[in-house]
């Protein structure tokens, strides 16, 4: 026992002398770690001063260094395309590498540090406006700064009591002692623990101002900083450096507005305080500067946390700020009811509006040469892209904002279906095993089954797991294909029923200056990014709203019909000719017609009216209102011509189609590139609608792209695919008789004007117009057709919105070509078609079989712009308008273009449109009816003593007709 004490009693003292030893040595140690700690980042200050008097240290290297480049960035894109490129001084590239022990490019210049004290207009904003400059969409990503007496020292001694207390009486920017403090606290956890700590919180402000510039902006403009101990190092002899050169408060200003921030991309408190607050720097309570100074610790708004910080930093910050404990609960509890406003980048509307200016200003920038990666720069829509980060751009389009709002009152008030969930069958794998089989296996599609308990499904050899509850419905697809003899691979397919979210009903709008062509307004399902889907790429069926009017146009221009003429649907035509037809019948009744020629040799095309109906002998203007399929399919027939004789010359029945062919540019190619002496009607449009840019060539079919012949009289219902804006510039050639060629291609028709960055743009944009009628005048009648299917409907009440015309004295008995003439375009007119239902409907599950259409809407009307906006004088115009919509019943009633559509061309006229009872158009029908001869009779005999009052009684019966038949 004696032992056992005596050894105790030498192991204590022998402990104790040990640590007496330690405790007596540390204190001389940690003094003299202090010395070389100091001693070598001083010898490393004093280094790098150096260097930045020789001009080596690189102006290239770090996030400071990489903001102020896209600045000269942005400026010398802006000199380039604005065609004002000055001489510019290239600062070469940094030859020497190392120098005197240091890698040069491993540290940026110290003058960073007055580049970023520049208070200057750091502005980026890109604004859009309308063509009276009426302000649209702003899209701001400003930076401001601030200078040092600016803000408000409430928050600055709030954040150097919080951060680094001794900011200002350490004039070597570092602190051994906190390196100390930190790697103690380490080594406490890490023994606590058992578990590595890497010390934290040893970083003074200038630390973090120099951590700024040796960092690194990634694509996303994101800082990316190494963790590795070669940085640390270098950012404490840059830190060092830095405070050698300049004095405290610099170095504060830079930390203020650039190392500060938040979300949204806020940096700087001058920026955040605008953006979380809505206020100046002077404006901001004492609440409000604690708690910004405490956002640091994150670098975003999360307010729980900030706030529970503020609480626990509030004795160091109440100490410095000298407050009473009053003031210092008085703050603690307004910190809690603070409320956030979210910053707006986007101001005003956007989506479409924004992705219209997009497109047509890189459009732009594309005629003008830029490369693919010039283009994206300038792009609007990529946060990320230079133009966002540091441009300053405004684009004045064509649109006019107060027509663009009530097209888009009157379209949200339509009732369309909104973004919906649906079910959908999510692919999450499949699994493939070769079997043995002396026949091929047929194909098993659509197994399915409940799951009766959780499952995790993966594929083979892959780590990816998607786990299924109990009650989810599986299905599965199997498949086969033979890799050998007998041997066959058995691939199955999995996927899972879930709810998925899907835009709500298309729809898209558009709006032109009938004379100009000029996009007047556009509203759409298009969401920002979506480049324009709706109007420019989406291409759909057209239905009877542009082809059947341009067809029964080209037969009047080209003498085919005289304004006078009557037509049957009921006579089979038995001639040769390539509409020959005979009827066609189902269960016994008259259904139909058979054209003779097809597209597929041998085997006619059938054509029916909607519901089957036969109209009869009827004038030709009134079977375009009512929207005669078979008229419509017989127009393209009568087109058909042989061009040439043997020797290549024109033939004299052909000459007007040639004609035709020479006033759209297409006459070389039919003859020298196509090599064609027979012309087909399909030929002929196909070549109209190239003009503007329609894929005449093939048709997207399900899968692949479907050729479409020269047979393919399908055409004349309106199969050939266009998109929105191709659909209302092909329409508005019935107005003046004007095709702009490939209108898409021409950013003039959508911006007035460009300026960036202070400087104009060119638009470099030369427009090219066809004109596809010998005469306006010689389509009258269809012109006449289309009124009628815009006011034919009593209900909409549009029958006075006629064209004023003051006819000259007439005679009534024969017809005269010269009566009626007008030498300015008409207005007024609309048709409207239906496509075959070629979608599935957006509310229905992606396994329906369900299928719907699409409705359309062409129409020209006049109104005055002036009444939408509330000026003074008036302003008006003739505007074409153009529409398509997914039919659905549950959601705007009858699937018909007219029934889907009519609201728009109604509405604006009943707002701002300009009445003109019996106007040229009641007038010039009075007049074709009145000099009708009695032999245009489709082959029956009629009353010619009918009196002017019976003649408009008749009208208006006939005007109900057209209104009972759809498209």
């Amino acid at each position: 026992m004696v032992l056992k004490n005596r050894f105790l009693n030498i192991f204590f003292w022998i402990t104790v002398s040990i640590f007496g030893f330690l405790v007596v040595s540390a204190y001389p140690g940690y003094l003299l770690a202090k010395y070389l700690f100091n001693s070598h980042f001083n010898s490393w200050g004093d280094k790098l001063i150096d260097l930045e008097k020789r001009g080596l240290l690189s102006k290239s290297y770090g996030a400071g260094w990489q903001d102020v480049l896209t600045d000269q960035a942005m400026n010398s894109e802006a000199e380039r395309i604005t065609n004002n490129q000055k001489n510019m001084v290239s600062s070469g590239s940094e030859q020497v590498q190392v120098v005197d022990g240091v890698v040069l490019s491993d540290y940026p210049s110290l003058s960073i540090i007055d580049r970023l004290r520049e208070v200057k207009a750091y502005s980026s904003t890109i604004e859009i406006v309308d063509r009276l400059e009426r302000p649209m969409s702003r899209i701001k990503t400003d930076h401001q700064r601030a200078k040092i007496n600016e803000f408000p020292p409430v928050l600055i001694k709030a954040l150097l009591a919080a951060e680094d207390q001794n900011f200002h009486q350490n004039s070597m920017g570092i602190e051994f002692d906190s390196f100390v403090r930190a790697v103690l606290r380490a080594a406490k956890t890490t023994v606590l623990t058992l578990h590595p700590t890497t010390p934290k919180g040893t970083s003074t402000i200038t630390q973090q101002v120099a951590k700024l510039f040796i960092s690194r902006l990634d694509e996303q403009g994101m800082r990316m900083v190494s963790k590795s101990v070669d940085r640390k190092i270098r950012e404490l002899r840059l830190a060092v450096a830095l405070r050698k050169k300049y004095s405290a408060d610099d170095i504060l200003e830079v930390y203020l507005n650039h190392c500060v921030t938040s979300d949204y991309g806020m940096i700087g408190y001058k920026d955040i305080a605008r953006g979380l607050f809505d206020k100046d720097l002077d404006e901001l309570t004492d609440a409000q500067c604690v708690y910004l100074a405490r956002m640091v610790k994150w670098g975003r708004n999360i307010k729980s946390k900030i706030v529970r910080q503020c609480k626990i930093d509030m004795d160091r910050m109440g100490d410095m700020l000298k407050w009473s404990p009053e003031k210092r609960n008085a703050v603690i509890a307004e910190l809690d009811t603070l409320t956030f406003s979210k910053p707006k980048k986007f101001q005003g509307g956007y989506g479409s509006i924004v992705d219209l200016a997009n497109e047509f200003w890189l459009l732009t920038l594309k005629k003008q040469g830029s490369t693919p990666e010039q283009i994206a720069d300038m792009d609007l829509i990529d946060p990320n892209s230079l133009i966002r980060k540091k441009g300053n751009l405004r684009i004045k389009l064509s649109l006019d904002l107060f027509l663009q709002r009530e097209l888009e009152a009157l379209v949200n008030a339509r009732g369309y279906g909104g973004d919906t969930t649906i079910i959908d069958e999510v692919r999450i794998g499949s699994r493939a095993v070769e079997v043995k089989a002396t026949k091929p296996p047929k194909d098993t599609l659509r197994i399915m089954r409940i799951l009766p308990q959780k499952v995790d499904f993966h594929e083979p050899d892959n780590s990816f797991i998607t786990s299924l509850n109990q009650g989810d419905t599986v299905l599965e697809n199997i498949r086969y294909k033979k890799t050998a003899k007998n041997v066959y691979r058995r691939s199955s397919f999995f996927y899972v029923r879930r709810p998925v979210k899907v835009n709500g009903q298309y729809y898209a709008y558009s709006i032109m200056d009938s004379r100009t062509g000029k996009l007047l307004a556009y509203y759409s399902r298009d969401l920002l990014g979506s480049r324009l889907a709706c109007l420019l790429k989406n291409r759909t069926p057209n239905g009877s709203s542009t082809v059947k009017p341009i067809l029964n146009a080209l037969n009047y221009d080209l003498g085919i019909f005289k304004p006078y003429s009557k037509w049957s649907d009921t006579f089979e035509v038995r001639d040769d000719v390539p509409w020959k037809r005979t009827l066609k019948y189902k269960n016994g009744k008259l259904d139909g017609v058979v054209f003779d020629n097809s597209a597929v040799k041998g085997v006619g095309y059938p054509v029916h009216n909607h519901g089957s109906v036969f109209e009869g002998c009827q004038y030709i203007f009134d079977l375009l209102a009512s929207s005669n399929n078979i008229l419509a399919v017989e127009t393209l027939f009568r087109l058909n011509r042989e061009l040439f004789d043997n020797n290549y010359e024109i033939k004299p029945d052909a000459f007007q189609l040639v004609q035709l062919l020479y006033r759209t540019g297409a006459f070389a190619r039919v003859k020298d590139s196509l090599k064609l002496k027979y012309i087909t009607g399909v030929r002929a449009y196909k070549e109209l609608a190239r003009a503007v840019g329609v894929e005449v060539d093939y048709l997207n079919a399900p899968g692949n792209l479907r050729p479409v012949s020269d047979s393919m009289y399908s055409l004349a219902l309106g199969t050939l695919e266009m998109t929105l804006y191709e659909q209302m510039h092909m329409f508005n050639c019935l107005y003046n008789n004007d095709l702009i060629e490939h209108p898409a291609k021409h950013p003039s028709l959508v911006i007035e004007s460009i300026t960036l960055n202070g400087n104009h743009v060119d638009l470099n944009d030369t427009i090219r117009r066809y004109h596809p009628f010998l005469d306006i005048n010689n389509i009258r009648p269809s012109l006449l057709g289309m009124h009628k299917r815009l006011v034919s409907n009593r209900a909409d009440g549009l029958n006075d919105y006629d064209i004023s015309y003051t006819a000259p004295s007439i005679g009534d008995s024969e017809y005269d070509p010269e009566a009626f003439l007008i030498d300015e375009p008409l207005s007024n007119f609309a048709k409207s078609g239906t496509t075959d239902d070629v979608i599935r409907p957006f509310n229905v599950e992606s396994s329906s079989k369900k299928k719907t259409n699409y409705g359309l809407w062409n129409a020209v009307i006049r109104i005055d712009l002036s009444k939408l906006s509330g000026q003074s004088t008036p302003d008006i115009r003739d505007i074409t308008l153009a529409c398509i919509g997914e039919g659905n019943t549950k959601f705007t009633g009858a699937r018909d273009g007219k029934t889907l559509h009519k609201f728009l061309s109604t509405g604006l006229l009943k707002k701002s449109g300009i009445k003109a009872p019996a106007g040229f158009f009641t007038q010039y029908e009075n007049y074709i009816r009145s000099v009708t001869p009695v032999t245009e009779n489709c082959g029956q005999s009629i009353d010619s003593s009918l009196t002017t009052e019976q003649i408009q009684y008749n009208n208006l019966q006939n005007n109900i007709r057209i209104e009972s038949l759809g498209d």
